[in-house]
């Protein structure tokens, strides 16, 4: 908002009608996509979906997860390791090998 106060105090009387245009037309725009978008809940809700409902289910990471190579239990938490990565806490300074699953 700064940077607007100054532009204004600073800016010539042609500069201010450009950006006078340009911030009626972005309010223009803005209000179109407001009204729009009540309108597709409004029908939505008529329709009795969510917007939930019309996300694809698909669009999920579809790689494989790596199965656990190594458990322990600390505290009552159990915590599993595949052995990639970086090695978490859990695992500092002990031997793996006993951790086998």
């Amino acid at each position: 908002m700064k940077d607007i106060k100054s532009f204004i105090k600073d800016a010539s009387f042609s500069d201010l009608e450009k950006a006078k245009t340009l911030i009626e037309s972005a309010l223009t725009e803005r209000q179109t996509q407001e009204k729009a978008k009540q309108e597709v809940l409004a029908l939505l809700k008529e329709k009795g979906l969510t917007v939930d409902d019309l996300v694809d289910s698909g669009a999920q990471d579809k790689r494989a997860k790596v199965q656990a190579k190594y458990r322990i239990t600390r505290d009552g938490e159990t915590f599993e390791w595949s052995g990639r990565g970086k090695r978490p806490k859990a695992f500092e300074g002990v031997l793996l090998e006993q951790y086998l699953v």
